[in-house]
């Protein structure tokens, strides 16, 4: 499994990372969230707004500010590779 946090780390991007180091820790799975501020990959993945959670190559646009709870929800809806 990848999980990205995109942004230009912000407060909200750093939050949003460490929200979902939790929600994968809580899930007791063993996955690196990496902060990627690279213009070319936010280009590619159409990102209108910052932070993006993004799982497997996957935009989560529906929210920008997801709880610790919220986070594990739509990380379990992804098999782990």
């Amino acid at each position: 499994m990848k999980i990205e946090i995109l942004g230009d780390g912000c407060s909200k991007c750093a939050t949003l990372k460490k929200k979902a180091e939790q929600a994968v820790k809580e899930l007791g799975w063993e996955v690196e969230v990496k902060s990627i501020i690279d213009p070319e990959r936010l280009t590619e993945l159409h990102t209108l707004s910052l932070p993006q959670l993004v799982v497997n190559g996957q935009l989560n646009a529906a929210k920008t500010n997801m709880s610790v709870a919220e986070i594990k929800d739509y990380l379990s809806t992804f098999e782990q590779a």
